[in-house]
């Protein structure tokens, strides 16, 4: 075995992940000799590795929030019983999310507290557009609970210009509204001329 934490099940049991983050994340692969290589996971899709493969890549990872296994990045699709919303409350299905959407308000309140994760409650959001019994109170909780998460990660741009400010901002849909056109997003339909990119 490579390390004391690391069992014989771990070595042989293959998990299931899929990235949903728009960004690309570094995992650990071991080749047949055993050595370690980098792997970048990028792009919506699911990809195979070992338990052992995740516990050493998260070893690698200096700040927890950064872990991808843990901040929502990766999607638990086939994983071990020892993953859990209690050890990983950003690692949701997508079926336990719809299953939160009909929790009572103190679950409901418990849950979006402890979720952590720009990835999971922006995928919470998308869900929810086609889930018809939610409230609008609980879709404003998810939307308020996303910029929290977001906050200090955000990039702030200044700009005197207030129709550019509003293109340049990054908030949930349905709170930026461009009221020459009437969309809710200012950046579909923008068109540009020429003189534009000069």
């Amino acid at each position: 075995m490579r390390q004391g934490s690391i069992t014989d099940q771990d070595q042989h049991f293959t998990e299931t992940w899929e990235n949903i983050a728009t960004r690309g994340n570094a995992i650990i692969r071991l080749d047949a000799r055993g050595e370690e290589r980098q792997e970048v996971i990028s792009g919506r899709r699911s990809f195979m590795l070992t338990t052992e493969e995740r516990i050493i890549t998260e070893t690698k990872v200096l700040d927890s929030k950064d872990d991808p296994f843990k901040n929502g990045d990766f999607r638990p699709v086939i994983v071990p019983d020892s993953v859990t919303i209690e050890t990983n409350p950003n690692a949701l299905s997508d079926e336990e999310i719809v299953q939160m959407f009909a929790i009572g308000d103190e679950a409901w309140s418990q849950v979006l507290t402890s979720l952590d994760s720009v990835a999971t409650l922006r995928r919470m959001l998308d869900l929810a557009e086609d889930y018809e019994g939610l409230t609008m109170r609980r879709y404003r909780d998810m939307e308020h609970r996303l910029i929290e998460v977001r906050g200090s990660d955000r990039v702030q741009i200044t700009t005197q210009d207030p129709d550019l400010r509003n293109f340049l901002s990054d908030k949930p849909r349905g709170s930026r509204q461009n009221p020459a056109s009437g969309q809710d997003n200012p950046r579909r339909g923008m068109g540009g001329r020429s003189s534009d990119y000069r």
